[in-house]
């Protein structure tokens, strides 16, 4: 059996996220932003839709990276994937093939976590000062 993770983005961004709850938290998105989960397999052949550079790490480590430092992304050829990997360290970073992408419904995200009440009260707060 192929080794197979999920990982989430907010399209069109590039990076992925353990969870839809930290894609969101990661910056400011609208509501016609799509947030995908993303299935992937690892060691795929070719003639995937896209691939993508995942951690080799626990979850748990992973969490501990910042999103923007994890260098887990989705790119749109084998190639490029396979370049970029070579380059920052396949002792790192391992190759991944999507396999499904579907969208995530907004009602099944929590906005329980902090950041995420952080960022809304900052929007409330600028739409309050451009009244």
């Amino acid at each position: 059996m192929e080794k197979e993770e999920k990982r989430y983005r907010i399209r069109p961004k590039r990076y992925l996220c353990l969870s839809p709850e930290e894609a969101v938290s990661t910056g400011i998105s609208t509501g016609e932003q799509i947030i995908e989960e993303i299935k992937l397999v690892r060691d795929p052949g070719f003639g995937y839709m896209m691939y993508a550079s995942i951690r080799e790490l626990p979850e748990s480590e992973v969490m501990k990276i910042s999103v923007e430092e994890r260098d887990e992304f989705l790119f749109e050829s084998r190639k490029e994937a396979m370049r970029f990997i070579k380059e920052k360290g396949t002792d790192k970073l391992h190759l991944y093939g999507v396999v499904e992408t579907r969208m995530v419904d907004r009602r099944e995200i929590s906005y329980d976590e902090e950041p995420v009440h952080g960022v809304m009260d900052e929007l409330k707060k600028f739409s309050n000062r451009g009244g």
